[in-house]
């Protein structure tokens, strides 16, 4: 029987064997879900980014190639699949993939064919750039993004805009750590200001028609940061909007599986949102799942 049904991870499962800033093999991180008694594990590697220019500083270093990381997504659909296969009985696996979304002009198109190929299950939706720079690799690039933008909030606007743009072009079951350029902006968007709190508001009326949960993302705390994503004003934004959540451990290594997920529950509780919403295998594809985070349980 399990004992913590709420424990169900929708964001990780990054393994160095697939993802070249990850640690350990994707069984590891399994074998780490499967003793840590969750639920439900959702597996949700990186798509490859599919032109040269949008490489990592880190990944360029190494010599990787556009074409080593469509072979090694490839080897994650398989390996993902069978593993899915292996583990049946000791820990449902649930195959996804986190999306990027560049190039701009054709990300859509080579997300859902990526999705379609390997009959993943689900999809974590993600932004990692703004206008085709990253916020979330280096305080430099973060810097260049938002004075391309003209400042801060003008970028916040736009990342928000790109947001809802990639939730009405892909429709993922999952959207992935709503605020993550908090990462490098030294709490400067600790208190939004009404022009980023309206492009928040759009975005997340975009994932209620959409029918999306959001990542509460523990990867947050592991990076330094006082809160997790999404931080209160925007958490409780999203209740009001009818927009549910999930966990994700966000994990790229097995220490990572589970991490901060009973502080992530107290953290909803302290908001008043009394239940997470997962997804399960089914006859065909996934259902969702609305479970409660109470009774009040020790897990770790």
């Amino acid at each position: 029987m399990l004992r913590y049904p709420w424990k169900v991870s929708l964001h990780g499962g990054h393994s160095g064997q697939f993802c070249e800033h990850a640690e350990g093999s994707l069984r590891a991180t399994l074998d780490a879900a499967a003793a840590a008694g969750f639920a439900a594990y959702g597996v949700s590697e990186h798509a490859p980014r599919s032109e040269a220019r949008f490489l990592y500083g880190s990944e360029r270093s190494k010599g990787y190639t556009v074409a080593r990381l469509e072979r090694e997504f490839e080897a994650y659909a398989a390996e993902s699949a069978r593993l899915q296969r292996e583990f049946r009985g000791r820990l449902a696996i649930l195959r996804g993939f986190e999306s990027e979304c560049v190039p701009t002009a054709s990300y859509a198109e080579e997300m859902q064919a990526l999705r379609r190929r390997h009959a993943f299950d689900y999809l974590v939706g993600s932004v990692h750039h703004v206008g085709e720079i990253s916020i979330d690799e280096t305080p430099e690039l973060y810097r260049k993004a938002a004075a391309a933008c003209g400042g801060l909030e003008p970028m916040l606007e736009r990342y928000y805009g790109q947001v809802r743009d990639m939730i009405e072009a892909l429709r993922p079951e999952v959207v992935a750590h709503l605020d993550l350029p908090r990462l490098h902006a030294h709490g400067a968007v600790g208190l939004p200001t009404p022009r980023v709190r309206r492009a928040a508001a759009g975005t997340l009326a975009a994932a209620r028609q959409a029918g999306c949960i959001l990542d509460l993302n523990t990867a947050a705390w592991r990076k330094g940061l006082a809160e997790p994503y999404p931080a209160p004003w925007l958490a409780r934004l999203a209740a009001e909007a009818g927009v549910p959540f999930c966990f994700g451990d966000d994990s790229h290594r097995p220490a990572d599986v589970g991490a901060g997920l009973e502080r992530a529950r107290r953290y909803l509780l302290s908001l008043d949102i009394q239940s997470v919403t997962t997804l399960e295998p089914a006859d065909r594809g996934v259902r969702r799942r609305e479970i409660p985070l109470k009774p009040e349980s020790t897990a770790a």
